[in-house]
């Protein structure tokens, strides 16, 4: 064959494989049933993934769905029935306890979200001697919370200030409203409400910085193993949604409000909206790695219920961050920041 010919057969080679074929995103995707239990800005980076593209960008077909309680979520995992979750803590690892059927891949949130308010007539946590704190149930988030701020006002719970198991937080508000507990945890965005209403803020638990890990992406050990470069697609496409909520402000309040099904053109509606994306837009990770004092403020939770929690060797516990390890060495959360800055630029 003479040269020019060969030349004329690598070039066609060239041209079909790089313009002919079909971009990856275009190529048959994997299909994913993602399931959330949480509905408001701590899971706002899955639902902006998926509204924005970003899982088809990476080659995955997503199916978000959601399931109302973590427990639920976490038995569809272990079933099969959906490959990946947002969850937080503790049902994260719960399922662990007698072997490792989930895994926890990146953590997007390790910041306690809520603040204790009391009665109006309380205005401080030595107040509350002697008196009750409405909580989801023990072992709860809730419950951890309120046992944390308890302990900095140096009082002891179950001793000095009872915790009482009332429910969701619109019913332990009720019970506030009503005398029935005299302080409660509240999540954004009620938050804001309890401050027009003028109950008083005892602990702002964002405030703490206590390492927590409150939205996770947990995969089942199973598929894990099976296919890893997945999970590591999972993680890039909710870390660019990540990145997206930190630089595009106003669509990601537009998402919120559309995911809360609240109308932006309702006063009350957006101040709901702006007061819960300030909230955890601003502590959601750009590397979203869970550090080991996450992990230890996680088996602490756990351990007040079960000490054997508190035996267990560290690769019993169902944390894996070897895939965010290998992105951010990889330079991935690097060149987002870098492709942000760019369209920054060329837009001014």
């Amino acid at each position: 064959m003479k040269a020019g010919s060969t030349l004329f057969a690598f070039l066609s080679v060239v041209f079909f494989t790089l313009f002919l074929s079909p971009p990856l995103h275009a190529q048959k995707a994997q299909r994913l049933r993602i399931t959330y239990a949480s509905i408001g800005g701590q899971t706002l980076y899955l639902w902006v993934a998926q509204k924005e593209g970003l899982f088809r960008k990476r080659g995955i077909e997503a199916e978000v769905v959601y399931v109302p309680g973590s427990s639920s979520a976490v038995m569809a995992l272990i079933a099969g029935d959906v490959q990946a979750a947002i969850l937080g803590s503790p049902s994260i690892i719960s399922a662990n306890r007698a072997r490792v059927e989930t895994v926890v891949v990146a953590s997007f949130i390790n910041r306690l979200v809520m603040t204790l308010y009391g009665g109006k007539e309380i205005r401080s946590l030595e107040q509350l001697k002697g008196r009750r704190i409405g909580i989801t149930r023990f072992g709860t988030t809730s419950d951890f919370a309120a046992r944390y701020a308890l302990r900095k006002g140096n009082l002891t719970p179950d001793g000095d200030v009872a915790l009482i198991q009332i429910g969701e937080q619109a019913t332990r508000v009720a019970a506030l409203r009503k005398g029935v507990v005299e302080a409660t945890l509240v999540q954004p965005p009620v938050t804001l409400l309890m401050d027009r209403e003028g109950f008083p803020k005892l602990v702002d638990m964002t405030e703490e910085k206590l390492a927590y890990p409150l939205s996770t992406l947990v995969v089942g050990q199973s598929f894990l193993r099976k296919n890893p470069e997945s999970a590591s697609n999972l993680i890039s496409a909710l870390a660019e949604a990540a990145h997206f909520l930190k630089e595009k402000k106003d669509a990601g309040i537009r998402h919120l409000a559309d995911m809360m099904r609240l109308d932006l053109k309702r006063q009350d509606h957006k101040d709901a909206v702006e007061e819960s994306f300030r909230a955890y837009a601003g502590v959601t990770e750009r590397v979203p790695y869970l550090s080991q004092d996450g992990v230890r403020t996680l088996i602490q939770q756990l351990s007040a219920q079960d000490p054997g929690w508190g035996t267990l060797p560290p690769e019993r516990l169902g944390v894996d961050m070897s895939l965010v390890q290998e992105l951010e060495r990889g330079g991935f959360f690097q060149r987002l920041s870098g492709s942000v800055e760019k369209l920054e630029k060329s837009t001014h």
